[in-house]
């Protein structure tokens, strides 16, 4: 049973240089989530980040803290197995811990695993845990709106926003017949342009127009040789 501490503390326990980004591309490829699961990817990465790769909460706390930081519910049930499937998956370890004072704690949660190359994307009830110190005060700061949950270590929310649309669009239209390579190619195109206001619609727009091309000729060579400005072009002669 480990010991449960402050979040830089809790580094000692860490097996790994951590990095958000690593991780969330970790777990993105080795599994296809719901859009709370996607969410619950993004709340651990930035929970781990104090502590080098490893944090404490009890899951009634990640369920208040979800909440607050995504205006949607939760149910305490999802947040079990998705930890669950993490666990599952090698990508966390969940240790039992305890407080200075010998007494129960909550879990202690450890990154287990996260991609080494650089990112190009970017149940049954149980027992009430108590949260220890660290986390209460930690939860005590998504109350105020006008404070960014987790301080100055979350994720600023428009790349939140943008990463989630970004999953949710590969999703789509890998069913479309656009496989991984061929997204990041449009994904980098789009990316490497300025003051676009509205990136879902541009990212669709831009996917939509791939599909169609495909069904017309081999879409991949004429991305080799054309930029993303000129799949109008193209699709109109």
């Amino acid at each position: 049973m480990l010991l449960n501490a402050k979040a830089e503390e809790l580094s000692k326990y860490s097996k790994l240089k951590y990095e958000a980004d690593k991780f969330i591309r970790k777990v993105k490829d080795v599994w296809e989530y719901s859009s709370l699961q996607i969410r619950c990817v993004y709340l651990i990465s930035d929970l781990a980040k104090k502590g080098n790769g490893v944090f404490s909460i009890s899951y009634n706390t990640f369920v208040a803290m979800f909440e607050q930081r995504f205006k949607t519910k939760i149910s305490l049930s999802s947040v079990r197995r998705f930890f669950a499937l993490m666990k599952k998956l090698g990508l966390v370890s969940i240790h039992a811990a305890k407080r200075k004072n010998e007494q129960q704690s909550a879990n202690i949660i450890i990154i287990e695993q996260q991609c080494e190359e650089s990112t190009h994307l970017e149940n049954e009830e149980h027992p009430i845990e108590q949260a220890s110190e660290h986390q209460n005060s930690v939860s005590k700061e998504t109350q105020n709106d006008k404070q960014k949950p987790l301080k100055k270590d979350i994720v600023n929310k428009g790349k939140v926003h943008n990463e989630q649309t970004i999953y949710e669009a590969y999703l789509e239209f890998k069913k479309q017949g656009i496989n991984r390579e061929l997204f990041d190619r449009v994904l980098n195109e789009i990316k490497s342009k300025a003051n676009i206001k509205n990136f879902k619609a541009y990212l669709y727009s831009a996917l939509r127009n791939v599909v169609h091309h495909k069904s017309l000729k081999n879409c991949t060579k004429v991305f080799k040789n054309q930029k993303l400005n000129d799949f109008h072009e193209i699709l109109m002669n």
